[in-house]
């Protein structure tokens, strides 16, 4: 299908194709920014383990809602405080009545919640339909992601149909299940997962060049993939490959916008230069400040098995694994991907489902703000803290969930950071204009996680959305009933792609109770 390039402009080089931001001075009449068209977007943000007790420490009362002033951030959230008036916390949704057991205490948690996280179907219910060992087992429904990709009209058609990236760089064990259910999110159909991508030189060159690769999509170009390896060898950048181009534009557009496409070029060798260095560091005997040559440029090349990879510090021959910098970079290229509108849908793993990673890039402020004393290098091991102190009831108390025992340090300190992340990348998106608003404006951001807390049970699951075009509520925090009167994650997804994007989906998920979606009226403005 023939893409439509209306909204952005390119510039172009051997081998690469370059989308710029939207530039005022080449848009046709009759649609300046800010007029209608301005594009939607729908970016999730997943983290695994669930959270610890601080995240729901400001939640209201169950079946209430607390706006503006009245709506106070938990600790682990404090670092959405700059975008807490475009966002919007959610409590007390579920995530089970998908399940053969109908009750949210799922088994194996990690391999089932986290497939069901983006389609709310019971994969491991698919494998014994087809009567297939669960262990070998690869099948799911469509994601809601995917289903946004594929019932979203021309109009929001981009050049890379959606893009999965993450962070995880040592997965952990996958609950006797395929690795599917632990590095991925996103299903195009119920037997073609897409993993995510935790290599940013990789995602880079899918970005720039639509074709470098073969394991991010938008990578099929074989021109393009020969150009991206002769400029690796010469270690020359992409920016070099399109400066004749980007001449020509300066003189045909005003002050304005030449201060912008500068500022964007400048930037954008930036990143290239970090997601090359930070690549080298996680592929042995690979890369340099330039562009290196990769062999498979679409993913990391997977650890030797199960809970084997790189922790901080490890050296990899290029130096030490810094997270941070990882994290950073990526954030730099899903920033980059939306505002040049290579793609509108994306999903972003902060780390697999089950993370066996010791999360020793945690800095003393993040830590400071959950009340734990920084030690240099401790561990804080991220699968283990969930399991250790902290035990959240489903009894409950004062029109809340009874705190048992208050969650180790360790764990909320992990929380906390992940979350940062996310906020970081709220808050790039919201520093973009674009029409009448910001590009966050014109987002559906979801950062949540599969499971509740310690007990892995798929209930009360921890939720923010953020942006939606005057959609959704904003600056509030929305609390639905107890277990058993609780809402379903599946009618999120299903309000999000009526009521945002208009789609006209009639189900979604899978309730085995035989109940029908049904909008979230209480989040809706």
């Amino acid at each position: 299908m023939k893409r439509l390039m209306t909204r952005r402009n390119l510039l172009r080089g051997a081998g690469v194709c370059l989308a710029l931001p939207w530039l005022e001075s080449l848009a046709p009449r009759g649609a300046r920014a800010g007029e209608p068209g301005t594009p939607k977007r729908f970016l999730l943000c997943t983290f695994p383990n669930g959270a610890p007790h601080h995240w729901w420490e400001t939640a209201p009362a169950f079946g209430k809602t607390l706006k503006g002033a009245d709506f106070k951030l938990p600790r682990v959230l404090e670092h959405f405080a700059p975008v807490k008036s475009k966002m919007l916390m959610i409590s007390r949704l579920g995530n089970y009545t998908w399940s053969t057991e109908q009750h949210p205490y799922i088994e194996p948690s990690h391999s089932r919640l986290g497939a069901a996280l983006s389609t709310c179907v019971d994969a491991d219910q698919l494998g014994r339909e087809a009567r297939q060992d669960l262990g070998e087992w690869v099948g799911n429904g469509v994601s809601v992601d995917q289903l946004i990709v594929q019932k979203a009209g021309p109009e929001q058609a981009t050049r890379i149909p959606s893009l999965q990236t993450g962070l995880a760089v040592k997965p952990g064990f996958f609950d006797q299940r395929s690795y599917a259910y632990n590095q991925v999110v996103s299903w195009k159909s119920p037997r073609e997962p897409l993993k995510r991508s935790v290599n940013p030189k990789a995602v880079f060159d899918a970005l720039v060049g639509a074709g470098a690769g073969s394991n991010v999509p938008g990578q099929s170009d074989e021109e393009a993939r020969i150009e991206a390896e002769r400029r690796a060898a010469t270690e020359k950048s992409v920016i070099d490959g399109v400066l004749a181009d980007a001449n020509s534009l300066m003189n045909r557009v005003g002050s304005g916008d030449r201060k912008i496409v500068q500022q964007y070029l400048d930037s954008l060798r930036e990143i290239e230069k970090n997601a090359t260095r930070v690549q080298s560091t996680m592929t042995p005997g690979q890369g340099s400040l330039g562009c290196s040559p990769i062999s498979q440029p679409g993913v990391v090349p997977e650890p030797p098995g199960q809970a084997e990879g790189l922790n901080e510090n490890d050296n990899t021959g290029a130096g030490p694994y810094k997270h941070e910098d990882h994290a950073k970079v990526m954030i730099d290229l899903i920033v980059m991907a939306i505002q040049c509108d290579v793609t509108r849908v994306i999903t972003h793993m902060l780390d697999d489902m089950r993370s066996e990673f010791e999360y020793r890039c945690i800095p003393e402020d993040v830590r400071a703000k959950v009340g734990l004393a920084y030690r240099r290098e401790s561990s804080l091991h991220y699968h283990s803290s969930q399991h250790a102190a902290g035990n959240l009831d489903r009894a409950t108390q004062d029109g809340r969930y009874k705190i048992v025992q208050q969650s180790n340090l360790d764990y909320a300190a992990i929380n906390c950071w992940l979350n940062q992340k996310s906020a970081q990348l709220a808050q790039r998106l919201d520093a973009i204009p674009e029409g009448d608003g910001t590009v966050l404006d014109h987002c559906v951001m979801v950062h949540m996680s599969e499971m509740r807390s310690h007990d892995h049970d798929g209930y009360d699951l921890p939720i923010v959305l953020l942006g939606g075009d005057g959609v959704f509520l904003n600056d509030a925090h929305v609390a639905y009933g107890a277990l058993g009167s609780d809402r379903q994650l599946r009618d999120l997804w299903f309000t999000i792609m009526n009521q945002y994007y208009g789609l006209g989906v009639t189900s979604f998920g899978e309730d085995r109770r035989g109940a029908p979606n049904a909008l979230l009226e209480e989040i809706l403005r």
